[in-house]
């Protein structure tokens, strides 16, 4: 019986999400496209420290990594709040 009471799948409205994506603002875009763009930048900083065993490009890749990935975090946050 109570298979029944639920509305069938072709039935129950979906949302749709490349909607959901075009509404994002330009700036969200680009920030999320520049953090992600340093913290490649930092990991490969890092691993090219680590291999010309220089220690100061490697601290110096992974607070750039660190700091990227911190700001995607907020990013994310700040994109599941909203929405």
């Amino acid at each position: 019986m109570g298979a029944f009471s639920t509305t069938p799948l072709g039935a129950a409205p979906q949302s749709d999400s490349a909607a959901a994506e075009s509404s994002r603002p330009v700036w969200a875009i680009v920030s999320r496209l520049v953090a992600w763009v340093i913290f490649a930048g930092g990991m490969v900083g890092a691993v090219m420290g680590i291999v010309d065993l220089r220690v100061l490009v490697t601290v110096a890749g992974l607070i750039l990594a660190s700091t990227a990935g911190l700001v995607l975090l907020k990013l994310r946050a700040d994109a599941h709040g909203s929405a």
